[in-house]
């Protein structure tokens, strides 16, 4: 599956893609602020529109194959680089009990930009560009709660690494 810079698609149908690094007009603004030896920026908006917990995962690394990927309809999903880019899969609320695969979109989400995924949003956990690595979310995560698992319709889907 061809893997594209998640800024060079049109996200508002997948949720809020922030960039940190530099500023950005529209639903993704960000405040930036300046010191002596240090550079801040932050979200004008609340991040999620719930209560969330901080989350913490440690992805393989590319190439891989996913079979799987997950909906949250309880919260919106914020997804951040802990450091190293990270890749992961993405398909439209269909309406549909299962992602399609001819409906899904490999991204790279690079440090500093944050995305926001709108609840209903297919998503896979997220993978390494270059090596293992880490990465967070902000969620309302609690005990039993209602995120749904399901197999890729057409999948599993191979990501590749990237022509760099």
């Amino acid at each position: 599956m061809e893997v594209v810079e998640i800024a060079s698609i049109n996200f508002e149908e997948y949720g809020i893609l922030y960039n940190m690094n530099e500023h950005v007009s529209g639903k993704g603004i960000v405040n930036f602020s300046s010191g002596d030896g240090w550079k801040d920026a932050n979200t004008a908006i609340p991040v999620i529109d719930t209560q969330a917990s901080l989350g913490y995962t440690i992805g393989s690394s590319v190439p891989c194959t996913v079979s799987e990927m997950e909906r949250h309809q309880h919260t919106q999903e914020a997804l951040f680089c802990a450091g190293m880019p990270i890749i992961f899969l993405i398909a439209s609320e269909s309406g549909s009990p299962f992602p399609k695969a001819a409906d899904v979109k490999a991204v790279i989400l690079r440090p500093g930009q944050v995305v926001v995924l709108h609840r209903g949003v297919w998503h896979s956990s997220a993978h390494g560009l270059c090596d293992t690595t880490q990465y967070y979310y902000l969620a309302l995560c609690y005990k039993n709660e209602p995120t749904g698992w399901a197999e890729i319709e057409g999948g599993p889907i191979t990501i590749e690494s990237p022509q760099k």
